[in-house]
């Protein structure tokens, strides 16, 4: 991929969507260069510097780390000269060292909220589905305080100004060319705050903004910009962010213990949720069923799709609480509905459940035994499956039994 010019000292390798690479910037001094990000991957860093080669460019003696986050800095061992970021990212950097890289560590780590979906699909594909071989780095030199690089000709200053997608953000200003290098400062926060932004962080980062003067925008995954375009999108985004404030309140007040809240207001009345669940196999192509505590009945692991949650996300956590494995791959199986759905309580309780279907074939660890709410676990052959299956679950697991291949929809 070839460099696109901003100034005459300034080019960028643009990013790749599919893996989440970021742009990856160049900054030309008389004297020496600067490197705006180290990149996903050490191959992100050696397709930089191929394009720097082939316009007979130097390769870059410093380069600035603008936050933590594995697609700026994976590929800091592989970087040429120094290193520099703030405390706040080398924190995270030393704690991610002690991370171990493999597929039930990562998912682990999503069911604990340490890392988000989207970040371990992107890493998988950067790495061709070895993240064995990530090799996490800690900057050469940590900023206190806001520092300046003489670069010859130009200088480059680092500034620490928390942005609303992360509090270690570093940004790079080039007053000799109008230019600041924002990273993902513009973006909201997805691992603290569910991809929304904060009121205060946000009109704090707008603040910085508005006091730094350039008329280059230039940011980690989008097209470049100018300050204008910037600061107008980002004001619409505080406008929004302070009219759902109260409707965010709100949530956050349900999202625990939602049903049960929500019962309190309607009695005993038809509630319409989201189940997700999961046929697990084994190696000898047995399905793992559960045999439930509250009527006895064989289901898979499964649950209701939480506020806010993911259901490849709420299935991987029901299966970790409910059979204590990490699930690995989950391909969709079906997506059902119908009159069979409703689902009956005891104590009069009455639910509607659209069910969303997965298949996993690769988990890791051995099913729990008599759980809080399950009696036993147990794999079934497809010609020996229990007559006592869950109501809810039956179809589902009859279209496996029967070697059903297409995803199903009814």
């Amino acid at each position: 991929m070839k460099l696109q010019k901003i100034t005459d000292r300034i080019l960028m390798l643009p990013g790749d969507h599919y893996t989440d690479r970021p742009n990856l910037y160049y900054v030309k001094g008389d004297a020496r260069s600067l490197a705006v990000d180290a990149g996903a991957s050490p191959a992100h860093v050696e397709a930089f510097y191929a394009a720097l080669r082939a316009e007979g460019l130097p390769l870059p003696e410093v380069t600035a780390i603008t936050h933590w986050h594995w697609d700026h800095t994976f590929g800091m061992c592989a970087v040429n000269g120094r290193t520099y970021a703030s405390a706040g990212t080398f924190a995270n950097l030393f704690c991610m060292q002690k991370w171990a890289w493999d597929r039930p560590s990562m998912q682990q780590r999503e069911l604990k909220g340490q890392d988000i979906a989207f970040c371990n699909m992107c890493i998988m594909r950067e790495y061709a589905a070895e993240p064995s071989r990530i090799r996490v780095a800690l900057p050469d030199s940590v900023l206190i305080t806001d520092e300046t690089i003489d670069l010859g000709g130009i200088t480059a200053r680092l500034l620490n100004a928390p942005s609303p997608h992360s509090e270690d953000q570093l940004s790079v200003y080039i007053p000799e060319e109008k230019a600041l290098f924002v990273g993902d400062g513009d973006c909201s926060d997805h691992y603290r705050c569910g991809g929304m932004f904060q009121e205060e962080s946000l009109a704090k980062w707008i603040r910085f903004l508005e006091g730094v003067d350039h008329t280059h925008h230039l940011e980690g995954h989008g097209e470049p910009t100018d300050k204008e375009e910037a600061l107008a999108y980002l004001h619409s985004e505080l406008a929004l962010c302070r009219r759902e404030a109260a409707g965010r309140a709100l949530v956050k007040e349900y999202r625990r213990d939602y049903i049960r809240k929500l019962r309190s207001h309607v009695g005993h009345a038809p509630l319409h949720i989201t189940g997700c669940s999961v046929l697990l196999e084994n190696e000898k192509g047995e399905l793992l069923l559960q045999k439930r505590r509250d009527n006895g009945c064989w289901a898979p692991p499964g649950g209701a799709l939480e506020m806010g949650e993911t259901a490849e996300n709420a299935a991987r956590r029901e299966c970790w609480e409910e059979a204590g494995v990490v699930a690995g791959e989950l391909r969709l199986f079906g997506v059902y509905t119908g009159e069979d759905r409703y689902i009956y309580y005891p104590n009069g309780d009455v639910c509607y459940c659209t069910l969303v279907c997965f298949t996993c074939k690769d988990y890791v660890g051995d099913p729990m035994q008599n759980t809080e709410e399950a009696v036993e676990h147990r794999f079934f052959a497809r010609h020996s499956l229990p007559e006592n299956l869950n109501r809810c679950d039956e179809r589902s697991i009859r279209d496996w039994a029967a070697g059903t291949s297409s995803v199903v929809c009814r």
